[in-house]
């Protein structure tokens, strides 16, 4: 009978090799022997166009894994936190992607050799929301109208040449024509209607910026997602927007509006409007999200590090 004290510990890595302007191969051997020298035997896999993340996340888990890490963008991260839902098992990052809005929001460590020094070091782990939306889960964010057309636009070829300003240019344009759609959304019972330019429901990373969500108090482990609603009708409005959003901090207002709900959101729109979450494209409305609050353990840096 073999001591499970004598037992090694074991990490998934999983990574995206097309994420961002990765080098695949200094990747993976800074990963192997960061986590060799560390003591850990590692699973490396390389993710494909159709790779089922929740049966490989499972089968290791099963397996009783130590630890699992993504390395890979916001769409990558967000896939295997989904498949890790209400384990054990903590979750490492290494931020490979364009913007990586959620390390960007957890204040995680960019360079690859201090984000894995932070997983086998010094740590703490804290407990984050997820939103269910269909057949899928979802970690950060799910929008409709204005940051849907704009991610429709920016294919992943032009993301890897141009990185972030793959959207600018689409932004812009959208931007500079302002058209507003017709919403009813439902949270938790309560029904509001209007038209807007952009619906988004924000569970974190709204633009991986702590700042902007900490005056939306945006938070990712509340157990609540935040539907911000944006109504300017002409680019002149614009200002006006931001001031009421960000300065005044209006949660209710003719340009802007931020609602709450902690069990379902539900959003229809006339005529139906493409939606994306987490940067993906995942079909149109109408749609409905579920917020499972407290399900995943993410690795970030110790608190007396950084506030929230």
């Amino acid at each position: 009978m073999i001591d499970k004290t004598d037992k090694k510990p074991e990490v998934l890595i999983i990574i995206n090799p097309v994420s961002g302007f990765m080098n695949l191969k200094l990747m993976k051997r800074i990963i192997k022997e960061h986590f060799k020298k560390a003591g850990w035997i590692s699973h490396i896999y390389l993710t494909e166009k159709d790779t089922d993340y929740s049966s490989l996340i499972k089968f290791f888990i099963d397996k009783d894994i130590d630890m699992i890490v993504a390395a890979g963008g916001d769409g990558t991260v967000a896939s295997v936190a989904a498949g890790m839902v209400n384990s054990t098992v903590p979750l490492g990052i290494i931020p490979s992607g364009t913007w990586n809005a959620i390390a960007r929001h957890l204040m995680l460590p960019f360079l690859p050799t201090r984000a894995l020094a932070l997983m086998t070091g010094k740590h703490q782990v804290r407990y984050l929301d997820l939103m269910s939306i269909g057949d899928s889960l979802h970690a950060m964010n799910l929008g409709v109208g204005l940051s849907a057309r704009v991610i429709k636009t920016a294919s992943r070829e032009k993301k890897r040449k141009l990185g972030n300003l793959a959207y600018y240019g689409s932004m812009i344009k959208q931007v500079l024509g302002i058209k507003l759609t017709r919403y009813r959304i439902e949270a938790d019972d309560k029904k509001y209607r209007g038209k807007a330019l952009e619906i988004m429901v924000a569970n974190y990373g709204v633009v991986g910026l702590n700042l902007i969500e900490s005056l939306f108090e945006v938070h990712p482990d509340d157990g609540k997602a935040d539907v911000l609603i944006f109504k300017p009708r002409t680019i002149l409005d614009l200002p006006a927007m931001f001031w009421q959003a960000l300065i005044r901090r209006k949660k209710r207002g003719p340009k802007f509006q931020q609602l709450r709900a902690s069990r379902t959101i539900r959003i229809e729109t006339v005529p139906p409007m493409d939606v994306q979450a987490d940067g993906e494209m995942i079909g149109q409305t109408p749609v409905t999200i579920t917020v499972l609050p407290r399900c995943v353990g993410v690795i970030v840096p110790p608190t007396n590090l950084f506030n929230f």
